[in-house]
């Protein structure tokens, strides 16, 4: 009884510091936000197939390495991993993500490579239906996190972030820091608690920008159906974006076939805009290929995203 007391003791005492931490952060994030604007917008951009057909929500018990660039919870696995995405975003805007991620005895390690190309970028020295030439912008993530096994049900993940721009003859530079924890709540209820991109970037042409700092929780209902060929995973992200104090929810679902075929949907709110996706994944002995489409506000076309995973040995 002694014992059971005294881990209860340390997991509120776990809770409460991690609480008082993300608080300091908020506030913090609240000083300086930049009143309703924020940048480096493609931090915002899915990373694999998995997390954009089913807008992310089950990014934090994926156990993917992409999950490192959504919530570093989600990278907890037993396994080592190798992926790489390639997303055609609208307006001709693509990226790739390179991912790796090893098992230690109470956690894991990742990091990843996140770039992102925005080609067909007018230049201007005054109004004019000629341009001077068209350049091409480019981002670029490079990412470290760990996830650890606080408790059996309890787990903690970090990931630090170097951030890099080019746009033209100006280069801005960044870091920034996500933290998330996750508790596998009775009924076997999934619930993740996440702050992300909680840091800083250069000024760009004399112009300071303001990263998007998003506060999130998450709750995920994994395997409902766990008897037979079928099962079936639903999951709901409700968020804010602290820097431009838009609110967000998001919810998607996942049926497994006798766990080599998966198929997925969600649907997304943010603001005003709402988006809906698909998509599949196929499982052939260690490889794993995801595919997602998304429909987007009229006009803005259907980005899909392409994923490939790899588990080595055996």
């Amino acid at each position: 009884m002694n014992r059971i007391l005294k881990i209860f003791r340390m997991f509120l005492m776990i809770c409460g510091k991690f609480l008082i931490f993300i608080f300091i952060i908020l506030y913090s994030g609240i000083i300086y936000a930049d009143a309703g604007n924020s940048g480096m917008a493609f931090l915002k951009i899915p990373s694999s197939a998995r997390s954009a057909a089913t807008m992310t929500v089950f990014s934090q018990m994926s156990g993917t390495p992409s999950s490192l660039f959504e919530n570093p919870v989600g990278i907890q696995t037993y396994h080592p991993y190798f992926t790489f995405s390639h997303n055609v975003w609208f307006a001709d805007v693509s990226g790739e993500v390179l991912a790796l991620s090893l098992p230690s005895k109470k956690g894991a390690f990742a990091c990843g490579l996140h770039f992102v190309r925005i080609p067909g970028v007018e230049v201007r020295d005054k109004p004019s239906s000629d341009p001077l030439s068209t350049i091409e912008a480019q981002y670029l993530t490079a990412t470290v996190g760990y996830s650890y096994n606080i408790f059996k049900k309890l787990t903690f993940g970090g990931a630090v972030k170097y951030l890099y721009e080019s746009l033209y003859t100006e280069n801005g530079r960044g870091a920034a820091l996500d933290a998330g924890i996750q508790w596998v709540a009775p009924s076997s209820l999934d619930i993740s608690i996440l702050l992300q991109n909680f840091g800083f970037v250069s000024a760009l042409y004399e112009k300071e920008t303001a990263l998007p700092l998003i506060f999130q929780i998450g709750i995920v209902r994994p395997e409902i159906f766990v008897e037979g060929p079928l099962s079936a995973s639903v999951g709901l992200n409700l968020g804010s974006n602290l820097t431009t104090g838009e609110s967000k929810a998001q919810v998607g679902a996942e049926i497994g076939i006798k766990r080599i075929l998966s198929i997925r949907g969600g649907f997304e709110h943010i603001g005003s805009i709402n988006r809906s996706s698909i998509g599949f994944g196929l499982k052939v002995k260690r490889f794993q290929l995801d595919y997602a489409l998304l429909f987007m506000p009229e006009g803005l076309g259907y980005p899909y995203l392409i994923t490939l995973t790899y588990r080595p040995g055996k």
